[in-house]
């Protein structure tokens, strides 16, 4: 019986079907089978997502980048009611409501779309399992300023101890949820970026005991991952290479603004600048001559112009990206023309840094004392003097 010649191409573009299906079938396992340090000899820089959940909803994000060559890595927390139009939602919300509505993958494509970049891997974590692991690790160490002594709303006791502890069961549940009523968003998505410091840590310090193969399960249970067990110790065993220590610690930042009663904190410059400090905290986990390589240097900024809030804003700016302000004020007069960065010590590259990041080319040392004479120093390291030319991110026409 003969075929009829619509059923023989009917046949014809089926079989191609499965062969274009196969071929995407076989390079989809060969991605999810590729060695993490295959990766890497591409992309040198690991990118994952770390998200910490609350009976199922999410309780706060941070994507985590680290360059094992180096051994250096910065966290960058995503703030949950971070504001937006969101393709997956088809509407403008807080950020966490993609993951409550659309799921994780959902969520991941969007916290890519905010900071411009590929997230590789992803770790989930509820608040019981990270209470239970830091229990099996022997507790987290955090710092605590002042002793904590508070009652909820609801009548829960906060009760914790200052200075550096360990925090075991239900303390680390407490550290991590509690809110003074005088803390804003930011203090506590801090708080919350120690204790996902604080595991990484404690993960490293007991690596050994960890990758175990009779303990491995036991402690890889505690988390939800895209990848395999095989690929999930490889992963493990290159996280913990990295010098938690001098991680960089920074967070999307942005103005607070009231849409349909939900507070949206959407960030500066529609975007682009958290784009940027993404993009700078990667260039300068892989750069040698980053100025955070030996320390972080302190500024002071000073406002030298009659725009109110200029010196805060830009303290929220450069904070944003990384550098440690600890005073913003205004300077003694309010009639600068040109922005300036005042050396304190003597380190112009540094200064430099600074300046690069707000295009500031005008750098001067402060006066060494002649003859005994005593002056007082300022604990910073650097001042930065906001001139008329300075238009609240970049400083024009100087060279």
């Amino acid at each position: 019986m003969r075929i009829k010649r619509e059923h023989k191409g009917m046949i014809f573009l089926v079989l191609i079907a499965i062969i274009i299906v196969a071929m995407i079938l076989s390079v989809y396992l060969y991605m999810r089978a590729d060695s993490i340090h295959d990766r890497l000899k591409v992309d040198p820089v690991i990118k994952s997502l770390i998200l910490v959940e609350d009976q199922g909803d999410l309780l706060f994000a941070e994507v985590f980048l680290c360059y094992p060559e180096s051994g250096r890595g910065a966290l960058v927390a995503i703030p949950e009611n971070t504001g937006g139009i969101y393709n997956s939602l088809g509407r403008i919300d807080r950020i966490d409501s993609v993951y409550k509505e659309k799921g994780l993958d959902a969520f991941k494509r969007e916290v890519e779309k905010l900071i411009d970049m590929e997230i590789n891997f992803t770790m989930r974590i509820s608040l019981d399992n990270f209470q239970r692991i830091s229990d099996l690790l022997g507790g987290l160490r955090v710092f605590i300023p002042s002793p904590i002594d508070e009652r909820g709303d609801d009548g829960q006791i906060w009760l914790l101890p200052s200075g550096s502890v360990r925090l075991l069961g239900g303390k680390v549940r407490v550290y991590m949820t509690y809110r003074m009523e005088d803390e804003d968003d930011s203090a506590v998505r801090e708080r919350r970026q120690v204790m996902v410091v604080a595991l990484l840590s404690a993960l490293k310090e007991n690596k050994s005991v960890i990758l175990n193969k009779n303990n491995f399960d036991e402690f890889s249970s505690c988390f939800s991952t895209n990848l395999s067990k095989k690929y999930f110790v490889e992963f493990f065993d290159i996280i913990t290479t990295i010098d938690y220590e001098r991680i960089t610690q920074l967070e999307v930042t942005g103005l607070n603004q009231n849409v349909d009663g939900k507070v949206l904190l959407y960030p500066f410059r529609n975007g682009d600048f958290i784009k940027e400090v993404v993009r700078r905290a990667a260039t300068s986990i892989i750069s040698s001559t980053d100025m955070s390589n030996d320390r972080t240097y302190s500024i002071e900024i000073q406002n030298g112009t009659l725009v109110r809030g200029l010196a805060h804003n830009t303290q929220i700016l450069l904070q944003g990206a990384g550098f440690d302000v600890i005073n913003a004020t205004n300077a003694p007069r309010d009639d600068y023309e040109e922005t300036e960065i005042i050396d304190l010590i003597g380190n112009r590259d540094a200064a430099k840094s600074i300046g690069d990041f707000i295009r500031c080319t005008k750098i001067t040392e402060m006066s060494v004392a002649q003859d005994g004479e005593e002056v007082d120093v300022p604990n910073y390291d650097f001042i930065l003097i906001l001139g008329s030319d300075f238009d609240g991110r970049w400083v024009h026409g100087q060279n």
